[in-house]
């Protein structure tokens, strides 16, 4: 014993390096998702990555104010796909890769997301009673404000209170 360190006092300093490993894939990987929807024009609104069978899936959603059109998905991909295929280590061994628009039933989260969605009607089903529908007028951190149909007037919600929001589209 050298030090008076035994031999098993490395194990932790191993998964610390391991730990932080994965930790710069995974922000390198994020670089690169930033900089393919950039180069795209688009905005990043969700990112997942599991296992299917032996190949892993990464999935984007994406989204811009006038609507996601198939070349802006054809883009990302595209643009994605060379810095990977030039980097294997980032997603190591086969992967499928996924972009698509976030789609008018995926539930509203974040703040970004019903910022992008002011100005729509949204559909709010809150943990202390029924659903409210009205237009999104303003969200920030604590609450939504949605305007009510007719002269029902404005409002608050706190975003505490909201197990599920939707677009609610308007035919």
């Amino acid at each position: 014993m050298r030090f008076g360190l035994e031999r098993a006092d490395f194990g932790p300093v191993r998964e610390r390096r391991l730990l932080y490993e994965v930790y710069l894939v995974a922000q390198k990987l994020d670089t690169l998702i930033a900089q393919a929807c950039e180069a795209a024009g688009v905005t990043l609104v969700e990112q997942d990555m599991f296992r299917a069978g032996k190949r892993k899936t990464l999935r984007l959603y994406i989204d811009k104010p006038e609507g996601v059109s198939i070349d802006d998905c054809t883009n990302v991909s595209r643009h994605l796909s060379d810095a990977l295929d030039a980097d294997p280590d980032i997603i190591e061994g086969a992967y499928t890769l996924e972009v698509s628009s976030p789609g008018l039933d995926r539930p509203l989260k974040s703040v970004a997301d019903f910022t992008r969605n002011i100005g729509r009607f949204v559909r709010v089903t809150r943990s202390t009673g029924k659903p409210v529908t009205g237009k999104l007028k303003a969200v920030d951190e604590e609450n939504l404000t949605l305007t009510l149909k007719g002269n029902a007037g404005d409002v608050v919600v706190p975003r505490s209170e909201v197990l599920v929001a939707k677009v609610d589209v308007q035919i």
